[in-house]
């Protein structure tokens, strides 16, 4: 069963609607609660960073939104249709929302072409020289299509990473979620992975951003929530969580952050040093 998305992102007129609902959401693994009562919503065209410390639930969330993860307890509609159970497919849920992990998880024996063009035409129909048509354009879009041709293991991280984005993007989701999508790129691969998300940001792009990145998230995020020991301890605008958070666990957390990020992370916002450009 199809999920159904209604109305257009490109009209600003239009309300926007809930893109993400999650109600109640408990999980464990084993005797280990990782996260307890997670409710929270995502708006249509929304951006929402998530971070806290290791092990607070902040991917496991992601995973469970994806449905990658069954749930013990609660509730996940996306666009509005309960998607927790097993009404929907894992088609369905693919059309939908588009997963990026820490790992790239590129088919390591096809081409950057292939990987791109495989579900396109497997779970969208498209015809070869469509999801090839379609695959150059997202290769340009993050600046490799001359490696269409190469296999994951002539990459470097970064660009491991971008191939994964457009190979999300080839099945045209409404969402896209990402799980510390730099974390496993050595320092200086990282700035052209946060482009490329950072033009998602500017293309009006509904995402969820899990990530270590703290100056990143302030820069592009409409709201960042704070998670912690499997709960979301506070949330609002970046400006409000980084300069003047009202919860002690998330100053405390971000204090610690200090001596890595420098002043700029908790004072006002400083765009154009941080800018994350088009």
């Amino acid at each position: 069963m199809e999920i159904s998305v209604e109305g257009n992102t490109s009209d600003s007129s239009v309300s926007h609607q809930s893109a993400i609902d999650v109600k109640g959401l408990y999980k464990s693994f084993g005797r280990l609660s990782v996260l307890e009562d997670i409710s929270l919503s995502v708006k249509e065209g929304e951006v929402v960073s998530v971070i806290g410390p290791s092990g607070s639930g902040k991917s496991t969330l992601a995973r469970c939104i994806c449905r990658l993860e069954r749930i013990d307890s609660g509730e996940i509609y996306l666009y509005g249709q309960r998607t927790d159970g097993q009404k929907h497919s894992n088609s369905d849920i693919a059309r939908l929302v588009g997963m990026i992990f820490q790992q790239f998880n590129l088919f390591p024996h096809l081409s950057v072409l292939d990987n791109l063009t495989l579900s396109p035409m497997r779970i969208l129909g498209l015809s070869r020289e469509e999801a090839q048509e379609n695959a150059m354009a997202l290769l340009k879009r993050v600046g490799l299509e001359e490696k269409q041709n190469a296999r994951p293991n002539q990459l470097s991280g970064g660009q491991c990473q971008r191939v994964a984005i457009a190979r999300a993007l080839a099945m045209s989701p409404k969402i896209m979620l990402f799980d510390e999508p730099t974390s496993a790129l050595d320092p200086e691969l990282v700035g052209e992975v946060l482009e490329v998300i950072a033009g998602l940001v500017d293309s009006g792009m509904t995402m969820m951003i899990i990530t270590h990145e703290m100056m990143f998230a302030k820069e592009v995020s409409d709201r960042v929530l704070f998670m912690a020991d499997g709960n979301i301890v506070e949330q609002g605008h970046p400006k409000k969580i980084f300069t003047s958070p009202e919860v002690p666990r998330t100053q405390i957390f971000l204090q610690r952050l200090l001596a890595h990020f420098g002043k700029e992370l908790t004072e006002g916002e400083k765009r154009g040093e941080c800018s994350h450009g088009a």
